[in-house]
């Protein structure tokens, strides 16, 4: 909570595993790292407490890739 987020937007399709992205799910907006193989992506969460989640690439909209993430402290 609180975090601030810069998305590149231009950056729609994703060619980097393990990058942190913007995406949709339905209508739940999520960030997450990502790893693709085949079909399948993998939603991967830096909280150790979630688990993996794995969908097919059709069910996932990339909002973008995440390029920055600022905290306060």
């Amino acid at each position: 909570d609180g975090d601030i987020v810069l998305i590149d937007r231009s950056v729609r399709t994703i060619r980097e595993q393990d990058a942190i992205w913007a995406l949709t799910l339905g209508d739940i907006a999520m960030i997450k790292r990502v790893r693709v193989k085949n079909d399948r992506v993998s939603l991967l969460s830096d909280n150790d407490r979630i688990p993996p989640d794995e969908v097919h690439h059709e069910e996932v909209n990339v909002v973008g890739r995440v390029v920055f993430i600022g905290r306060r402290i």
